[in-house]
């Protein structure tokens, strides 16, 4: 994993940005919804500056997402990938349902080194 070079923190998730991806941690009880994602894919926009990135998610707590917002990931031209990390059963689970939504490669990790690595391959 490289060192992250800067942190971006807002009322619903933690977004540390490396490289060549950002892991984004959704905070405890948050329903991220579109309006969410879109503030993200903004914040994304401006930090890789169209550079391709992989997002990676680290699903330490509890939350809901709406499997539905990966449809809108298709215009996000500079987004490589979806990386799920998570050591928890039901989040596999979940991110295995959401899977199927996603326009983009998209894969589920258990160790973080392993999705970083994973985003560097997708490059």
């Amino acid at each position: 994993m490289t060192a992250h070079i800067k942190t971006v923190e807002l009322n619903h998730i933690i977004l540390k940005f490396h490289d060549y991806y950002v892991v984004g941690e959704i905070l405890e009880d948050v329903v991220f919804d579109g309006s969410k994602v879109d503030e993200v894919v903004e914040i994304c926009k401006q930090v890789f500056k169209g550079e391709r990135f992989v997002y990676i998610s680290d699903r330490k707590n509890n939350y809901n997402v709406n499997p539905v917002m990966y449809f809108d990931l298709i215009h996000v031209k500079n987004l490589a990938g979806i990386a799920i990390v998570s050591q928890r059963f039901e989040a596999l689970k979940i991110a295995n349902f959401e899977k199927q939504f996603s326009p983009v490669p998209f894969k589920i990790f258990t160790d973080m080194e392993q999705a970083a690595t994973w985003a560097k391959s997708v490059l």
